[in-house]
């Protein structure tokens, strides 16, 4: 693009954030949380307004997490521009892995779920199995695979964020075959036959077995969909590979399309989860995070150690990747590595962490 359209193209942005869109993105998150602040801490409405104004129109960051990372409550302009906004997000990815020559070449490895199982699978991580990768257009025949699995798990090669990804299953009794979209990693509304078809002729397809839970997390979520366990890992230079970050993602049953999951940190050594932060979370969100965080009690991660070590070796076969958040699940024939991310969001880890700019080590 040249670069006097790309300025353009931003003064455009620019303007209409300050004159219209900011104004209203600012009102809409005071109108969604500005009361529950008000009871709980004592911020009237209009100085809630008054200050995430400032912040949006003069940095141009989205209202929604100014709230999230609590900085209506920060005067330090350090504060502020420590975090890393979702807008943002491509171009720090970019600009982290800008300094590593083989980085493209070995993100669209990493970005190819058929490659990368083979690369890991060679290395012994304990990859999610595959029953068959169904070329773009190719037939496809459900019952085939349905005939030794009772559920069985089709995503794209190349997608993402469960985009195209769907469960198949034979209903008991009935025989015929169920298929479900997946909706923010979670099983979501029926899809049609149609709909499968047509998001195979875009792109390969990987057919998997469906991974079910295992049994300790019975008690944390009736869901079919299975708990996961996200561990973002980080390569330096100087200090070699270390743990960034690490999650559990529960289902949570009541409104999944809404809600996805219920998200709280773990503690590496121990492998146990710790609350999430209450100070960055609406109030009937607290509430839904603590009953279950009170659930689990004395609750440790299924092969906790041996999904932490797995990450971390999974991350010396992508040396010129800075971070990759990698999914894993814990089955009761142990855990299983579902995919890598490059592109991972920031908001989460942040919420818990802080800003990733504050104390960057590149």
């Amino acid at each position: 693009m040249p670069l006097a359209l790309f300025f353009l193209i931003e003064l455009f942005l620019w303007l209409r954030w300050v004159l219209f869109a900011g104004f209203c993105a600012t009102w809409r998150a005071v109108h969604y949380r500005g009361e529950t602040i008000r009871k709980h801490e004592g911020l009237s409405r209009i100085s809630q307004m008054t200050k995430i104004l400032s912040i949006s129109l003069g940095y141009c960051m989205p209202p929604a997490e100014i709230y999230a990372f609590g900085l209506y409550k920060s005067s330090s302009k350090r504060d502020v521009l420590s975090y890393i906004f979702t807008h943002e997000l491509p171009a720090f990815h970019l600009w982290r892995n800008a300094k590593r020559a083989e980085t493209l070449k070995a993100s669209q490895v990493l970005q190819d779920k058929y490659e990368t199982a083979k690369l890991l699978g060679t290395k012994g991580i304990p990859m999610s199995p595959l029953l068959a990768m169904v070329p773009r257009g190719a037939a496809f025949d459900a019952k085939v695979f349905l005939q030794d699995h009772p559920r069985i798990f089709l995503k794209p090669r190349h997608g993402s964020r469960s985009q195209d990804a769907f469960i198949i299953e034979i209903k008991n009794g009935q025989g015929r075959i169920a298929i479900y979209a997946v909706k923010n990693g979670c099983q979501a509304q029926p899809a049609t036959q149609e709909q499968l078809c047509q998001a195979m002729q875009r792109d390969d397809f990987l057919v998997q077995p469906f991974l079910n839970n295992h049994d300790s997390f019975s008690a944390l979520t009736p869901a079919m969909d299975v708990v996961t366990m996200r561990v973002i890992t980080e390569y330096h230079p100087r200090s070699g590979i270390s743990c960034y970050s690490a999650t559990i993602e529960i289902p949570h049953d009541s409104d999944p399309v809404q809600y996805g999951h219920i998200i709280l940190p773990i503690d590496l050594a121990s492998g146990r989860p710790n609350p999430f932060p209450d100070v960055h979370l609406p109030v009937e969100v607290q509430a839904r995070y603590g009953a279950i965080h009170q659930r689990m009690g004395g609750f440790i991660i299924p092969f906790w150690e041996d999904i932490y070590k797995s990450a971390l070796h999974a991350h010396e076969c992508f040396p010129d990747i800075y971070a990759i958040a990698w999914d894993y699940v814990a089955t009761p024939k142990g855990p299983y590595l579902l995919e890598g991310n490059t592109g991972w969001g920031t908001r989460t880890p942040q919420m818990i962490s802080g800003g990733l700019l504050l104390n960057i080590n590149s």
